[in-house]
């Protein structure tokens, strides 16, 4: 990710559901993870309300939030809240959509893109059907 943007930004809210179980907090998670200054957390102000806010959890609330406020592209997963980004006029992608960008930009090799696809399949990240159309993408 590092190679592919200068900086991420997430959410509070995001960050306290990623760092849940195995984490005491943020610094934690951060620091295991060997972050440093690229993963940003922000405050985020949800008062702002647009269709489908109640759908969400308040991690992609304030994700799409953030994303809307700003007019940054979104890194989301859940399919409501790519519902709601898109009738936002957000631009967003998942995990395979950067594994996808890494391959196009000469960031990643073909092997390393599937192998990462494959781990995202088999932890039920994607489907069989995107993962199929994605691996016809590198000639196979």
């Amino acid at each position: 990710m590092q190679q592919l943007y200068s900086q991420i930004l997430i959410p509070e809210a995001v960050a306290q559901e990623l760092c849940q179980g195995m984490f005491s907090d943020w610094e934690a998670y951060r620091n295991y993870y060997n972050f440093g200054a690229f993963v940003s957390v922000v405050d985020v102000a949800t008062a702002e309300i647009f269709p489908g806010y109640e759908l969400l959890d308040i991690g992609e609330r304030q994700a799409i939030q953030l994303a809307w406020q700003q007019q940054l592209p979104l890194l989301i997963e859940e399919e409501r809240g790519r519902q709601v980004a898109k009738a936002l006029g957000l631009r967003f992608s998942g995990l395979a959509g950067q594994i996808l960008k890494a391959y196009r930009e000469q960031i990643i090799s073909s092997t390393v893109a599937k192998a990462s696809l494959a781990e995202l399949l088999k932890a039920g990240r994607i489907g069989k059907r995107l993962h199929a159309g994605l691996f016809e993408v590198f000639g196979e």
